[in-house]
């Protein structure tokens, strides 16, 4: 076959050979989307209504790990959504509060799951103002 047959042969149903290239293309992304994956993304931990004369002492954790799973296209989403961990230290006082059920407060789209979070448990100490919790209250 010569260079000007193998060129029409190219040319020939140009419209149809793009098209059904375009319709590959969108099933296999359509195919992969729904596929079940894992992805760890960090997550920002915010503390709320933290009670009047009170500080946070140490040095809680800023973010943390959370590893996901569910369809490739509703992890994308989750990544895009930007979730925070918000512990509400409202009603709490003097000493140490646990948030020990921290995979059930992240809040990402319906048909994924959150499988781990690091660290499991976070801890939070308030003391009264102006005091670091290194020395005697």
């Amino acid at each position: 076959m010569d260079k000007m047959n193998l060129w029409q042969g190219v040319r020939h149903n140009l419209g149809l050979k793009a098209l059904s290239l375009f319709l590959a293309v969108v099933l296999w992304l359509l195919a992969g989307a729904g596929v079940e994956r894992e992805a760890s993304i960090s997550v920002p931990v915010l503390l709320e209504n933290v009670p009047a004369g009170l500080v946070v002492a140490g040095n809680p954790p800023k973010t943390i790990d959370v590893r996901l799973r569910g369809a490739n296209i509703l992890l994308w989403k989750s990544r895009m959504v930007n979730p925070v961990l918000l512990l509400d230290l409202k009603g709490t006082g003097a000493g140490t509060t646990s948030f020990p059920s921290l995979t059930a407060m992240i809040n990402v789209p319906q048909g994924v799951r959150v499988t781990r979070v690091t660290p499991a448990v976070i801890e939070i100490n308030l003391t009264r103002g102006g005091t670091t919790g290194t020395g005697p209250n």
